[in-house]
């Protein structure tokens, strides 16, 4: 399974600047004292049910199935998670 190609600056990305992200978004993680939930086979059994049952893209369905098994909110301005039942989506621009 392909999830994609990363291109920074129209090139193909190196080693070194996908640890220089990394160690970039660690970094930035730690400032703002934010976590990264690990992939679990639960969730990527879910999230192809859900691509196929609301026909959602590859990234969208893996989105809607991490936000139903944490807490069933997912912020974003994309309405396609409109039609996932169960999922509540918000809208970045409501956010006070």
């Amino acid at each position: 399974m392909k999830a994609g190609n990363i291109l920074i600056e129209e090139r193909r990305t190196t080693l070194e600047d996908i640890a220089k992200f990394f160690t970039d978004l660690s970094r930035l993680l730690s400032l703002y004292d934010l976590n990264i939930f690990p992939l679990t086979c639960e969730q990527i059994a879910k999230a192809a049910n859900l691509r196929k049952k609301y026909n959602l893209t590859f990234y969208d369905s893996h989105h809607a199935a991490s936000a139903m098994l944490y807490d069933s909110k997912i912020i974003s301005t994309d309405n396609t998670y409109d039609s996932v039942v169960d999922l509540k989506r918000i809208d970045p621009y409501s956010i006070k």
